[in-house]
């Protein structure tokens, strides 16, 4: 016996009071019915109903069972209603994984836009470095990600947006500084950790110049973009960071960009997902993203974030 069955049989003649009406509510013939209730006594042991010429009542193990399954039947609505939007793509969880640029940059106006339309999906944005985003996306922690450094092969990341990484520096460390490689092996570097997109692009950049990563006097490595502005921003060191990164502190003066001739840094973002995409929003969001990229006829991250 479906006990789910039953119970909807059991709820149909309470509401009704009686076994004929809920025959013609549920389209079963009385024995049906019966068949049902009677079923549904024998296995609790006890009888539910009273029976009588105008119709049934409840018995108090009947009351009891009554109040248990409309509680029942509002969770089963409640779920089928929450499979249907998950189905049509309305409803959901999406976890993305970014590296640092993306998660501070791209995600959260793309994002925003999307919620707008999809106001019951929910995202999740782990961050971090290039590196771990892409071994944890491989490992299958998340179907979604967005890095600064070009995946392998087999991960089949598409580039979708460019960013200028730039040197940056306090304005004291400006002074005297005349531009050119050789001037650069005399600078204190801040830099990200190795597994960092950042890191790894800045450096192929230099060795363009001839300079290997052993003849930088690097004086910290951290985590963050914003660690390592707040390291330069205190005199630490220069650093290479994305130029959205430091948008207000050019503005202001606070940093100052040390341009190095004949050079712009210039890396790409990847988006990779893991097919087929699931639950449904997340095929919704993966469409929307590429949607977003395309719009972006210079495939900068200039229609996404602010210009000075």
């Amino acid at each position: 016996m479906s006990y789910l069955q039953a119970l909807t049989v059991f709820l149909t003649v309470v509401e009704e009071g009686s076994f004929s009406a809920a025959a013609k509510k549920l389209d079963l013939t009385q024995p049906t019915i019966s068949f049902h209730i009677d079923n549904l006594e024998k296995n609790f042991s006890c009888p539910f109903f009273i029976r009588t010429s105008k119709g049934v009542s409840l018995t108090l193990y009947g009351e009891k069972l009554y109040e248990s399954t409309r509680t029942i039947n509002n969770l089963v609505q409640k779920t089928q209603n929450q499979i249907k939007s998950l189905i049509a793509g309305t409803a959901g969880h999406i976890i993305i994984g970014a590296s640092t640029i993306p998660s501070n940059y791209i995600l959260p106006p793309i994002a925003a836009k999307f919620l707008i339309s999809n106001p019951a999906i929910r995202i999740s944005v782990r961050s971090g470095d290039s590196q771990t985003i892409l071994s944890a996306f491989e490992n299958g922690e998340f179907p979604l990600a967005i890095v600064g450094k070009k995946p392998q092969e087999k991960l089949a990341g598409l580039p979708l947006w460019t960013d200028e990484l730039i040197l940056v520096a306090h304005p004291d460390f400006a002074r005297g500084f005349c531009r050119n490689s050789l001037d650069l092996l005399k600078l204190p570097f801040v830099m990200r950790k190795e597994s960092s997109g950042t890191r790894s692009v800045a450096m192929e950049a230099l060795a363009s110049h001839d300079i290997r990563p052993e003849q930088l006097k690097v004086v910290m490595e951290i985590d963050s973009n914003e660690a390592l502005k707040a390291a330069v921003l205190h005199k630490v060191g220069v650093g290479f960071i994305s130029k959205w990164a430091v948008h207000d502190e050019l503005v202001t003066g606070k940093l100052v960009d040390l341009a190095i001739p004949e050079q712009k840094i210039v890396r790409q973002f990847y988006a990779l997902c893991h097919q087929p995409l699931q639950p449904v929003c997340t095929e919704s969001f993966w469409n929307f993203l590429l949607s977003q990229a395309s719009e972006d006829t210079l495939g900068t991250l200039g229609t996404l974030c602010p210009t000075s």
